[in-house]
This record gives C-alpha cells, structure tokens and sequence, in this order.
C-alpha cells in the first residue's frame, strides 16, 4: 500500500482536489433510504464520476482502515437496507388494503421497492467510490500518534474510544502536512458524519480545529457536503 509520502506525492501530481473519507460517508450510502439522507445516492454517483470520468475534477483518498472497516460492516448494511425495503411495500400493502375497506381508490398501485434491487445498487455504488480512491497504508508514526490521542482522551478519541478512527485521521492530517509543506494550493476535505466524536456546537471540535488548520484540512459532515466543497 502506498506510504504517507507516496500519497501526497501523487495527489501534488495530479493538482486536484481532495477529498479525504472516513468509512460512515461510505456506508451511509448504503443505508440512505433507511436513514433518509438528501441526496446522498445522487452525490455519491457525482462523486464517482467526478474522480473516474476525464477530466476528473477531483481526488478520492481513503485510509486502509477505511477499507477494513467498510469490508466489516457492509454486508450488514446491504441486508438492513434489503429489509427495510420490504417493510416499506408491506405498509403499502396495508395502506392499500384500508383504502379498500372504506371504498377509496388511491390512485396509484401497490408498491415493489424490494423487486429493483435499489439497495444491491447503493451497496455497489458505495464499493465502487471505495474501490475509486487512493489507499493510505499503515504508518507507524501516525498509529503513535492515534494512540496519544486514545491514552489522553483526545478528539476523536473519548475515554479510551476506538483507535481506528485516530489512524485514520492521523494518516490525513499526515498527507494534508505533506501538501502544505509541497504549497499545495488545491482543496483537501474531511467528510464524516461521525459528529460525536469529530463534532461539537456544529462545528469541528474546538480540540481538533488547530490540527485542521495547521494543515489546510476543512470539515463536513455529510457527503453532499464534502462533494460540493471539492467540486465549488
């Protein structure tokens, strides 16, 4: 997997934006319907055009733990999704079936969500924008670091939380250092909608915002978001 160095020597080459993805951006377009987020699917699809259709406009950079963690929980997603689509055509059937009692015609058929596949396809987008990016891979100094944030209760790190997601940030900040220090003048973006850990006020955590600003890197929360920001 490509080094610290590596990465940004190749995001310097291709003079893009960047955007920088933590593994709920990705998983949440899997469960977008469920979790009625705006515009997520239609993001999503942009984002992957964006940074695989010529000319790109932008650079897609995720962590090898991001990858991990996607592999870990995506299937779980897809079958949550898949149910949840099923639920919705029996409250239709149910719907259907009141009107008929009380003589009322609704005016449109019974629905078919689970017959499209739409959430096979919102877990294939969400594979292809992860198969899409640039991997960071493991650094010793950045796992150092992530775990100075666990032992101290720093952001993201609450009382000895996961020190998956402090690598994964360490890893981007890392990069983002690399830029500045080459006068990298493009954007570079973190999107997570992990908000209780990286959030406060609704903003950045006051505790994160100097690592951010020390290396260029701006926050959103949702990808829509992180898309625009990139892409504007």
């Amino acid at each position: 997997m490509p080094t610290i160095t590596a990465v940004a020597d190749q995001l310097v080459a291709a003079d893009l934006p960047v955007l920088f993805v933590d593994t709920c951006i990705l998983l949440d377009v899997i469960r977008s319907i469920k979790r009625r987020f705006p515009q997520c699917a239609a993001q999503a699809r942009a984002l992957h055009s964006a940074v695989t259709v010529a000319p790109r406009r932008c650079v897609l950079v995720v962590s090898h733990l991001v990858q991990h963690e996607w592999g870990v929980h995506q299937q779980e997603l897809l079958e949550e999704a898949t149910r949840h689509l099923v639920e919705m055509e029996d409250q239709s059937g149910h719907f259907h079936d009141a009107c008929s009692v009380f003589g009322i015609a609704p005016g449109f058929g019974r629905a078919n969500y689970a017959g499209h596949a739409v959430a096979a396809q919102l877990h294939d987008l969400s594979r292809q924008l992860i198969d899409s990016g640039i991997v960071v891979g493991p650094d010793n100094e950045c796992s150092g670091r992530a775990m100075h944030r666990v032992t101290y209760n720093i952001p993201p790190s609450k009382r000895g939380g996961e020190a998956k997601d402090c690598t994964i940030l360490e890893q981007y900040l890392a990069v983002c250092g690399r830029l500045q220090a080459a006068g990298f003048a493009r954007r570079r973006v973190f999107c997570s909608s992990n908000t209780n850990d990286y959030g406060e006020a609704g903003g950045l955590h006051p505790q994160l915002a100097p690592d951010f600003a020390a290396v260029g890197l701006r926050f959103t929360t949702n990808l829509p978001w992180g898309f625009h920001e990139v892409t504007h």
